[in-house]
């Protein structure tokens, strides 16, 4: 329910519905409109900016361009992934599954968990759940330990499940992990979200190993690149989301310290 969502979540879900796709490049077109009468030259400019801003964010190349900025981390290394004592996976969303009658991971999220288990079961390394409720509802990290148990056979020895950001993500995690003396972490998100939260994690103390996924790939190349997709829709629009948080942390750490 809208009560149940965090204020936090709901003010950075607000900023990124006026400053992204598609109100990105509906808002010309309302210009144009209001404009049309008086100034019809601009009014047309107006319009040929928003069909060119839409074309361009819902192509494969844009898409690979904008999340190539953000994919700075390489796979891991399992032996590297060996020296660490804990692995992080992040949460990526839930949503309602009437065909099981429970909540289910986003596809970013199973993702995210399924590389986490792939890391597990090659390293013996304990896993640490991390994602709260913030748009209300069940937890995020209990879905994930759910979907764990259930599709992989493995169990979570930590469940941090009452952050709503990033930010509290690390911080909570650190917590769990200081009790029992881990300092060095793998960290599983995906690879666009990497750039974000490592630098969180590290904040806290930890010593962190990045283990990206979901790299942004097409099998096609060549003009297939520059058709417009609705994949690369999303994929733009999650770059564009992610390059405006970074930039908010930024201002926001400028500002606080």
């Amino acid at each position: 329910m809208a009560s149940d969502v965090n204020l936090t979540v709901f003010v950075h879900q607000l900023l990124g519905a006026v400053l992204l796709p598609p109100f990105l490049y509906l808002l010309p077109v309302l210009l144009a409109l209001l404009l049309w009468q008086r100034r019809p030259g601009l009014a047309r400019g107006l319009m040929a900016i928003s069909l060119l801003l839409a074309w361009l964010l819902a192509l494969p190349v844009t898409a690979i361009t904008l999340n190539g900025w953000l994919e700075r981390y390489p796979p891991a290394d399992l032996v590297q992934v060996r020296q660490t004592q804990a692995i992080v996976v992040l949460s990526g969303g839930k949503k309602p599954a009437p065909e099981y009658a429970a909540n289910v991971l986003t596809s970013d999220a199973a993702g995210r968990l399924r590389y986490a288990a792939w890391l597990a079961r090659h390293t013996g390394l304990p896993l640490l759940l991390s994602g709260g409720a913030p748009l209300g509802g069940e937890p995020e990290a209990l879905v994930m330990a759910r979907t764990l148990r259930e599709d992989y056979g493995l169990q979570p020895r930590w469940v941090e499940a009452a952050s709503n950001t990033t930010l509290e993500n690390a911080r909570l995690s650190a917590a769990m992990l200081g009790e029992t003396g881990v300092g060095r972490i793998t960290l599983v998100t995906q690879a666009w979200h990497m750039r974000r939260a490592l630098p969180f994690f590290e904040a806290q103390g930890l010593r962190v190993l990045a283990a990206p996924t979901g790299f942004t790939r097409y099998e096609a190349g060549g003009l297939l690149l520059w058709i417009p997709q609705g994949r690369a829709m999303q994929e733009t629009h999650q770059a564009l989301r992610e390059l405006l948080g970074i930039l908010y942390y930024t201002i926001r750490e400028h500002f606080t310290g």
